[in-house]
């Protein structure tokens, strides 16, 4: 097989979620690879308002599941309504997403790659205060080998991204406290702070027939973070 057909996405529909920095880098790459890309840079994920994704796809083959609730805060200043909301966009809303795109993938019957965006921060505490965030893509993190397990059989696999210090998003203006902890430290990263661009290239492998024998994983892209 040529390099070009093992990662070509032609005649594959993404559905890629979420508005910051990474997804948006997966997007145009996964367009770059010619798949027929659907972008939802805000989504409603409630419920009702997942399930609104999926219905106009006449089929669908990789999610990328990018949304996020970003924060870090003392453990004073979280409440929990606070907790709550980083639990609804970063957990349940993950669940959501992958049980309605395992319902399509099912239906057309050709298999498919759930792709979720967690971090290094759900199996190593990198920022002081983040108990909301961390907790939040830990559960994702079994969620992905849950969905592994269960689907495999149908042919969806189902893998997560573990981004480290990567120039993304701010903080929101209702997050305001400034990060602390080793994940800024500087020179912790052997490679430097990385970019949304160095991430997409994981999503790609996973979602093309180079990530056929890929399933149930939690890829680290640090720039060495975690061996330092």
């Amino acid at each position: 097989m040529s390099v070009a057909h093992i990662f070509d996405l032609t005649g594959k529909t993404a559905l890629v979620v979420g508005g910051g920095l990474v997804p948006r880098a997966i997007a145009a790459l996964f367009d770059d690879a010619g798949a027929e890309v659907v972008h939802i840079p805000e989504p409603d994920l409630t419920e009702g308002g997942v399930a609104d994704f999926f219905e106009p796809l006449a089929t669908l083959d990789i999610l990328v599941n990018g949304a996020v609730r970003l924060g870090a805060w003392p453990i004073e200043e979280l409440t929990m309504e606070e907790w709550d909301r980083v639990q609804s966009v970063n957990l349940r809303g993950a669940f959501l997403l992958m049980r309605e795109a395992v319902r399509v993938m099912r239906r057309h019957g050709r298999g498919g790659r759930l792709i979720n965006i967690s971090t290094i921060g759900s199996v190593h505490p990198v920022l002081n205060g983040n108990f909301a965030y961390g907790a939040s893509r830990a559960g994702m993190n079994a969620l992905t080998r849950q969905f592994a397990l269960d689907f495999a059989a149908d042919g969806i696999l189902s893998n997560a991204i573990l981004v480290g210090a990567v120039q993304s998003d701010p903080f929101p203006a209702d997050c305001p406290m400034p990060p602390t902890g080793p994940g800024v430290t500087p020179g912790r990263m052997p490679g430097g702070h990385g970019t949304a661009d160095q991430v997409a290239p994981t999503a790609l492998l996973l979602a093309s027939g180079a990530g056929d024998y890929i399933n149930g994983q939690g890829i680290v892209v640090d720039g060495g973070f975690s061996i330092a």
